[in-house]
């Protein structure tokens, strides 16, 4: 079976043993919603800076007359503002999920793909990927007529917004992924084969997005899809920029140049504005955005299979379980200690290192493995002089 060779970013997260797929998940669910808490808390003096503005809220305070319902439609309706800033301080998350990895599993931010070198180029290759990707399916929503493109602006948009916007977004793709491919790619690629860590992350990368409004199979397999995708690129890149930034501007295309939803959320402001057609939801992904439409399913199919394609070429297919690792540190070290116990008992040892401890378990003897028969204090064969000379026969120690 054929599985993906291991980057050398990877090959350092072993500084920490690997556990098993469900432990791992678990793990990275405990630690996103450790990072969702952080979030929240930078959240409130925001949300209450918001409430204490509100027209409706501060009569229904001032009249102690307060309506739930009528306070929860008032929080959903956030303004942008409050939306670009909770896209910022999705920061925290990836805070969190780095001091995790330093202070518990000891990695350092180089086992999560944060290569150094070249990481401006690297960024800039994603941009240019991420775009043309989202680009192809808007062109073949507008070809098929699901989508009608409109040249005015929409929502309360301008240069300041989309500025936000787009700072926003690069924070939030790039958390996303240290989240699903840095963090729980990685772990899980200590214990299993990449092939295996890929599809197990891009499973938990759709999973997290399946309580957005408008989710549907389509929608589900997509970002299944797009998971894969960025889990392989981010493998044959070696590195975790370039799948930041892909994620990061796929979402501010969509959303503030487009004005598609981004999964679910909630439309904002954008540069032009796109009208979906009610009738043709299966191939412009309807409420859920495009994501949730067949022609990024077809995108993000090509894209994977390109790839896969690239990296044959490249050689990044080796021989390997089709599960667990085809190269293991601490399989390396396992296999290293059973040599070492056979080289004690004397055997399947080199010849040309110790020709002695070639020798059959039956002709092995606690003599340093000679045959006593051929040691010069056991002679095979003695003369009757030495014989009588030394006054030693078989049956003198025989009592």
């Amino acid at each position: 079976m054929k599985d993906i060779k291991k980057p050398e970013f990877m090959k350092s997260a072993m500084t920490a043993k690997g556990h098993i797929a469900v432990l791992e998940i678990l793990i990275a669910l405990l630690v996103f919603l450790i990072g969702e808490l952080v979030v929240s808390i930078l959240q409130i003096p925001f949300l209450v800076v918001y409430l204490l503005t509100n027209k409706e809220y501060m009569s229904m305070l001032v009249s102690n007359s307060i309506d739930f319902e009528q306070v929860m439609q008032i929080t959903m309706n956030l303004p942008d503002w409050i939306t670009v800033l909770t896209l910022i301080l999705e920061a925290g998350l990836i805070v969190v999920f780095i001091l995790y990895c330093r202070i518990f599993e000891k990695r350092k931010a180089v086992s999560m793909g944060f290569r150094k070198k070249g990481f401006m180029i690297e960024y800039g290759k994603g941009i240019a990927i991420g775009a043309f990707m989202f680009l192809v399916a808007y062109a073949l929503m507008v070809l098929t007529g699901s989508v009608e493109f409109r040249g005015e602006a929409s929502g309360n948009f301008s240069i300041l917004y989309c500025a936000a916007f787009f700072v926003g977004y690069l924070i939030q793709g790039m958390a996303e992924e240290v989240i699903c491919r840095g963090y729980l790619m990685v772990s899980l690629s200590r214990r299993y084969s990449i092939s295996y860590s890929v599809i197990l992350s891009a499973a938990f990368f759709a999973a997290l997005h399946g309580m957005n409004a408008g989710v549907g199979f389509l929608a589900f397999l997509n970002l299944f899809l797009f998971g894969i995708f960025m889990g392989l690129l981010m493998v044959r890149c070696e590195n975790i920029w370039i799948v930041g930034a892909v994620h990061s501007i796929w979402n501010f295309v969509q959303g503030n140049i487009l004005g598609i939803q981004v999964s679910g959320l909630r439309q904002q402001p954008s540069l032009f504005t796109s009208e979906l057609a009610a009738d043709r939801q299966w191939i412009n992904g309807g409420a859920f955005g495009a994501e949730g439409g067949l022609a990024v399913t077809l995108v993000l199919g090509l894209s994977i299979a390109f790839l896969i394609w690239n990296m044959s070429k490249k050689e990044y297919f080796v021989t390997g379980n089709p599960i667990f690792r085809a190269y293991d540190y601490q399989q390396a070290v396992s296999a290293s200690v059973e040599n070492q116990k056979k080289d004690v008992y004397g055997m399947e040892q080199n010849p040309a290192v110790n020709p002695v401890r070639q020798q059959p378990r039956e002709n092995f003897h606690e003599n340093m493995g000679i045959n006593p028969a051929e040691t010069p204090w056991h002679p095979q064969e003695e003369s009757p002089d030495e014989k009588k000379m030394t006054g030693f026969d078989q049956n003198y120690f025989k009592d």
